[in-house]
């Protein structure tokens, strides 16, 4: 198209395109709003670039979080198996006691030392029980404090003692 008649208008992208004309200074403007428009778009794609990489990493944080939370578990579950195998070796302990009080056998004979002998293993197995119950219930605390994301230091320094020691005996081998 031509120009007006005040010499002010002219094609912005030419007649194949649009066959608009603008005013002179009108189409300066749009290009620079179109240049504008195309920066932020690639500033807002970068954006959603970043935040589909964190989404990413918040998905697979999530995961290993889902997975120890499994495993913490997995180990309550088996503590709590414990704890009952503890209650009903002190049940039987106590049944077995009460009925050596009851016995009326010298305290010689096979009976009573066979029964003896029987709380006494009984004994132990508590004793054991009951300490690797405790050992347990710190492991738990500690793995339950680590997945909330708070880990006494010490605790940390053990573990990072215990992964140096592992990794020196990979390499030793």
């Amino acid at each position: 198209m031509s120009s007006g008649p005040n010499g002010r208008v002219r094609r912005l992208w030419g007649p194949h395109v649009l066959g608009v004309t603008l005013p002179h200074g009108l189409g300066l403007q749009v290009q620079r709003e179109a240049l504008f428009m195309k920066s932020e778009r690639h500033a807002a794609e970068a954006k959603l670039a970043t935040a589909e990489q964190q989404l990413l990493g918040l998905r697979t944080e999530a995961e290993r979080a889902r997975q120890t939370q499994s495993r913490a578990q997995e180990a309550l579950d088996m503590a709590k198996e414990k704890d009952k195998k503890i209650t009903e070796l002190s049940k039987e302990v106590f049944s077995l006691k009460e009925a050596l009080k009851d016995q009326p056998a010298a305290p010689g004979t096979p009976e009573v030392e066979a029964l003896q002998g029987q709380v006494k293993a009984l004994q132990e197995q508590l004793k054991a029980a009951r300490d690797h119950s405790a050992v347990v219930a710190l492991y738990r605390s500690h793995l339950l404090y680590a997945i909330q994301g708070q880990m006494d230091e010490d605790v940390q320094r053990i573990l990072s003692q215990i992964l140096q020691m592992q990794r020196l005996q990979a390499q030793g081998r």
